[in-house]
This record gives C-alpha cells, structure tokens and sequence, in this order.
C-alpha cells in the first residue's frame, strides 16, 4: 500500500498566491483535490502549480474581447463583475 505524501502547490487566484499542503495518495489525487478547492492543476498528476477557475474564467472572457487598446480590459472586467453580482452605475464605468 502507498502512504500518503504531502505535495507542496502554489496556488494563484485574483486575490493572492498562497501555498498549499495537500495529502496525495492512489485513493485522493492531486489533481482531484484542487478541483474541489476551485483550483486548475497544471499538472495531472503531481502539480506544483494551479490556478483559481474563477482567473481563468477571466482571462478566457478577455481573450474573447482582445483589441489592440484598453478598451477589452475594460469591457472584460465589467462583465467579469457583473456576474459577480457588482453594478456599476453607468454600464460603461471604466471605458
């Protein structure tokens, strides 16, 4: 049988970087435990690095609005936070 190991992962979310302990093993990997931490793994089965979903829902929403100016920013993050629930009261508050 395989005891479990600690795996040591830098986990990055729009808030902050923080290192986290998990506890691997056959029965509880890795890449399952960070799912269930809201977490992406950049690797499949002994990450080292994972990043929020909640950033990489924002930086595919970006890639949808990218142009040569600020404006993507800026219309990507307005929408970002509007299905977070925050208004603005002008619905072009940034551009």
């Amino acid at each position: 049988m395989w005891a479990p190991r600690p795996l040591w992962v830098l986990c990055i979310s729009m808030e902050r970087l923080e290192e986290v302990v998990l506890m691997v093993c056959p029965c509880r990997l890795a890449a399952i435990q960070l799912v269930e931490r809201s977490f992406f793994p950049c690797a499949p089965l002994f990450p080292t690095l994972a990043v929020s979903l909640d950033m990489l829902e924002f930086v595919a929403s970006l890639f949808l609005h990218m142009a040569p100016n600020e404006r993507a920013w800026a219309m990507t993050l307005v929408e970002y936070l509007k299905a977070r629930g925050y208004e603005f009261a002008t619905g072009d508050s940034f551009q």
